[in-house]
């Protein structure tokens, strides 16, 4: 079953990130990360340098920001993301409006993004990628996977109103950004929670497609995909009224050719 529609307002809201308040056309911080690479949590030294994290804190609520007050680097909650037995941890706490995220550069074109990864009940793993998105003129996603235990679904991000309308105009006067993110596409597969899983997620151009366990269950024409891609980012979710761990290990990015075949 495929289903599309519209995220709730507050989903819309995730305008805090500081890499993705850039605009595109602007020049973009140099990519020091190797084409390929290889993350399996052995190193917390390596892990504190490469990764980058941030999230919402639950105080602060207010109209100018609906998802609790932002914060990065050594602001954010130390539990959030942890190494714990050698995986990557990622925590959602009930009292959060957003889950917290957490990013690592890439330097890519076509890519091909395999890791491992479990939840719990209700749980859900969340894997991102970005890059100079021209529709919402930042650099932001442009392919973005959530996995459940009962599917897996592709998003995606457009904009509210036609960037020439006096509408976009009214939102750019005000300081809003002209953006909503939206569920594309959800296929329905059973991923059984409290156990490692792998997921693959393969970017052809604006074609997206994603293997969970070996198994292709998931194709999607990406609004913006073939714009090159300058991070991946990793984010736990969960049902708002328990904490919820999300695990993560074993990350491998990799370029593709152009014309590269998707495999598991």
């Amino acid at each position: 079953m495929v289903t599309s529609r519209s995220m709730p307002p507050y989903m819309a809201w995730i305008a805090f990130v500081a890499i993705v308040s850039q605009p595109v056309g602007r020049a973009a911080d140099p990519l020091p990360q190797a084409a390929a690479w290889v993350e399996d949590f052995s190193d917390p030294a390596a892990f504190e340098a490469n990764w980058h994290k941030y999230g919402f804190l639950a105080t602060g609520v207010d109209a100018k920001h609906p998802q609790g007050t932002p914060v990065s680097g050594k602001d954010v909650r130390p539990e959030w993301w942890q190494i714990v037995d050698g995986s990557l941890r990622g925590q959602n706490f009930p009292e959060e409006h957003h889950p917290a995220g957490i990013w690592r550069k890439i330097s890519a074109g076509d890519v091909r993004i395999s890791l491992r990864f479990r939840f719990s009940t209700g749980g859900m793993a969340g894997l991102t990628v970005r890059g100079p998105n021209p529709i919402v003129e930042r650099d932001f996603h442009v392919a973005v996977l959530h996995i459940r235990p009962q599917g897996i679904t592709a998003a995606d991000n457009t904009v509210l109103h036609p960037k020439d309308s006096p509408e976009a105009a009214a939102l750019k006067a005000r300081g809003t950004w002209n953006r909503k993110f939206f569920y594309a596409k959800t296929e329905p597969i059973e991923i059984a929670p409290d156990e490692w899983h792998t997921c693959t997620a393969e970017l052809h151009g604006r074609d997206l497609v994603a293997f969970i366990d070996g198994r292709r269950v998931l194709e999607y024409e990406t609004l913006a995909g073939d714009a090159p891609k300058s991070s991946i980012g990793l984010q736990p979710g969960g049902d708002k009224k328990s904490v919820l761990a999300t695990w993560f290990d074993d990350i491998r990015v990799e370029p593709l050719p152009a014309a590269a075949t998707a495999t598991p």
